[in-house]
């Protein structure tokens, strides 16, 4: 009896053991799973973090964009109307020089040595045209050089200076063109650039 019960303490010690040895590798079996299901888990948030901050950069980058160029086109509409305002203030000091020109001696003698080239150019019996207000003292210049022509009113010349025109030559250098020549000159040359960098 005692053999049968030191058999069964055996048997229940090797039952114990192969069951604590399933036990140990059922616990390792498992630890192993969670710890896979686990990476699993972390690297599909990961992938998930890092796709959301992809976009998330991506709309901000964007976003961002967008409202640069607006600021860049407001800024360049303001700097255009900046340039355009200063340009008009310029040009209209200028036409006030060019009205107190038009009323000095140097401009009858302006006149009457571009009448004098004019004749050269389109010969004798041209037809000179000037500003309304100024006809009178354009024949004067016309005496003054002795030139061959007919003075006709230009309703479209306003600052001085004459037009004139034989057949189909024409010659203009009036007050008002050479001006309107200026100003792109002006643009090109006063450092008034709205180029935004």
């Amino acid at each position: 009896m005692i053999q049968q019960q030191e058999r069964a303490e055996k048997f229940f010690r090797a039952i114990r053991r192969d069951a604590e040895r399933r036990r140990k590798q059922i616990i390792s079996q498992i630890d192993e799973y969670i710890a896979a299901e686990t990476e699993k888990i972390e690297q599909a948030e990961l992938q998930s973090a890092n796709e959301r901050v992809q976009y998330e950069t991506q709309r901000i980058q964007s976003q961002t964009n967008s409202q640069l160029a607006k600021e860049t086109t407001e800024i360049s509409a303001e700097l255009a109307a900046y340039r355009s305002a200063i340009t008009k203030e310029v040009f209209e000091q200028v036409a006030q020089k060019l009205a107190v020109f038009v009323k000095s001696q140097q401009y009858q003698q302006w006149l009457s040595d571009g009448l004098g080239q004019m004749e050269k150019l389109l010969g004798a019996g041209m037809t000179v045209y000037a500003a309304p207000a100024q006809v009178e003292q354009v024949e004067k210049a016309v005496a003054m050089a002795k030139v061959d022509c007919t003075v006709k009113a230009d309703e479209n010349i306003h600052l001085g200076g004459v037009r004139a025109e034989k057949g189909s030559k024409k010659v203009d250098d009036t007050l008002d063109s050479r001006l309107k020549s200026q100003e792109d000159w002006f643009y090109q040359n006063s450092g008034l650039s709205i180029a935004i960098q």
